[in-house]
């Protein structure tokens, strides 16, 4: 290929890149503004001065556009914060409340509505799957129930439907839900430290669910049962 078609190739691709960019924050924005269960295509062609046909030509389908957005959102609106401690999740929470208050329609959007449960859908498994790995340390020692069950309530204290549930329902600012959450979350990790100081002293070697899952899915094989 001639350097004038490759330098020809590369402006197509600069081009179509940029379509997609201004696609997919079409769509964020329409989301946001209407916070609609169901959002409208050719509303998102009409924002991003492009053709229906177009979005079509750059996601083959919306599930394709609904991963693409919720990765533009967790990039560029509600970035992830990385943590290895579960004691680091007040402190998260809170400069998240901050972000959520920046874009409060986006939030609930994508706490309440359809759409928004998809977008959000992808960056919520990452977000369960690193408070699982934070909280191992302080449950080697429960039961697979209560390890479960603490798991569960890190990751839902530490969530926007939290901040929205409050601030709906109890007309609380973000300051009073991020204290609130505070207490709750050290609350929770007080008492996971007790229950598995206790399991320790007790001898107590728990599993977690996942790893109790595959012990039992391996036993059934063994056995020829499906």
């Amino acid at each position: 290929m001639s350097t004038a078609k490759r330098h020809i190739a590369s402006l197509r691709d600069e081009y179509a890149e940029m379509t997609r960019q201004r696609i997919v924050a079409a769509f964020v924005q329409t989301l946001e503004d209407e916070a609609a269960d169901d959002v409208s295509m050719a509303a998102v062609a009409k924002r991003a001065k492009v053709a229906e046909r177009t979005i079509y030509r750059h996601f083959k389908t919306r599930a394709e556009l609904f991963v693409a957005a919720g990765e533009w959102i967790e990039d560029n609106v509600f970035s992830y914060i990385p943590f290895t401690s579960p004691d680091e999740l007040p402190d998260i929470f809170r400069k998240l409340c901050k972000r959520f208050d920046r874009h409060p329609h986006l939030a609930r959007a994508i706490a309440m509505t359809r759409a928004g449960r998809t977008v959000r859908a992808g960056f919520r498994r990452h977000l369960i799957d690193e408070h699982r790995k934070a909280m191992a340390p302080l449950v080697r020692h429960l039961p697979a129930k209560e390890v479960r069950q603490a798991e569960a309530l890190a990751s839902y204290l530490n969530n926007v439907l939290a901040w929205n549930a409050m601030r709906e329902d109890f007309d609380m600012s973000s300051a009073e839900i991020a204290d609130a959450i505070e207490w709750a979350l050290t609350t929770l990790l007080k008492d996971v430290r007790r229950r598995d100081a206790a399991g320790a002293r007790a001898g107590k070697t728990g599993k977690s669910p996942r790893k109790r899952s595959t012990a039992r899915e391996s036993a059934g094989v063994e056995r020829g049962k499906p």
